[in-house]
């Protein structure tokens, strides 16, 4: 996959939000030309999913239930972005 199939791809999935382009940024930023960009986006993906599910829960367990779903909303869009490579 080029550089641009794989924006492109990200795009498709979660692009037009400002947290999906925010992770389109960070993951094309760092795209490795030697085939170790999936695994490379998996990994910062996967990092990303669980401090997400981490501030969500901290929000939830003190009752701030508008922010633990502005971080459950984060979270659907990251975890899209990660099937869209995967």
């Amino acid at each position: 996959m080029t550089k641009e199939e794989f924006t492109n791809a990200l795009k498709a999935a979660v692009g037009g939000t400002e947290y999906g382009d925010e992770i389109i940024a960070d993951l094309t930023a760092h795209f490795d030309e030697t085939g170790k960009y999936a695994q490379t986006a998996k990994d910062r993906l996967d990092e990303r999913i669980a401090t997400l599910k981490g501030w969500e829960k901290k929000h939830a367990a003190e009752g701030n239930a508008d922010a633990a779903a502005a971080e459950a909303a984060k979270v659907a869009i990251a975890e899209k972005a990660l099937a869209a490579i995967e």
